[in-house]
């Protein structure tokens, strides 16, 4: 009889343990629901994509989770949450609203941004004739010419571009003389973005490629090829 009590006292104490075990282990976990607009924006979870508009996460004891949330055409928005001790608690809800990106309402996805556009001239003008047109043209939208050779079929303008609250785009115009009879242009617009505000247009290393032409510049090419074949 006392063995069967030591045993249900035993079992007891061990029961005991493991239900303030979990007890703890539960407590020790904090919840957080995203919820992000517009709805359809990506939320990611430690570089992972969970979902989009809505999202629960979980952050262990000593631990922190960054997310992020993205979506096209805005600015995205990284934050952190902490289940640490001597750190600020998690919020059980964060509603976070992106920031309309400016750079991309000011531009346009275009598919001749940093690709070479072959320009036949119409054979009844003279290569002075084109070449005073390419430069009308170009002078119209560009104020600055960084190198400009008639005799060889070259030019190249300086950088120019805008300046955004997350966004820094820059653009250049490159045209040269491919063939002499017939006379044919290639024209290439280099579309560079930085993804930081305020970048220098020299700073070659901080920009890459941008399938975005911004819409002042929409319908040049149009014009151009319009006046050479005419």
């Amino acid at each position: 009889m006392k063995q069967t009590n030591r045993l249900l006292t035993l079992c007891m104490g061990l029961c005991l343990v493991a239900a303030c075990l979990f007890s703890n282990s539960a407590a020790a976990a904090e919840r957080v629901t995203i919820t992000s607009s517009p709805q359809t924006a990506r939320i990611y979870v430690n570089g992972v994509q969970m979902g989009t508009g809505k999202v629960e996460i979980k952050i262990s004891k000593n631990t922190c989770t960054t997310i992020e949330v993205k979506q096209e055409g805005y600015i995205g928005e990284i934050r952190t949450y902490c289940n640490k001790k001597g750190m600020t608690d998690p919020p059980s809800t964060d509603y976070i609203q992106l920031q309309e990106d400016e750079s991309y309402t000011s531009s346009i996805e275009s598919n001749i941004a940093n690709t070479e556009v072959q320009v036949n001239v119409n054979t009844a003008k003279t290569k002075e004739e084109a070449w005073k047109q390419i430069m009308s043209t170009v002078l119209d939208k560009f104020d600055v010419l960084e190198n400009s050779d008639e005799k060889s079929g070259y030019l190249r303008t300086s950088w120019v571009g805008m300046n955004f609250k997350a966004n820094t785009v820059r653009i250049r115009l490159i045209i040269k003389q491919s063939s002499e009879k017939p006379l044919v242009y290639k024209v290439k617009f280099v579309s560079e973005a930085s993804g930081r505000s305020s970048t220098s247009y020299n700073a070659d290393e901080q920009f890459r490629p941008y399938n975005r032409i911004l819409k002042k510049y929409d319908g040049f090419l149009d014009e151009l090829v319009t006046r050479l074949k005419n």
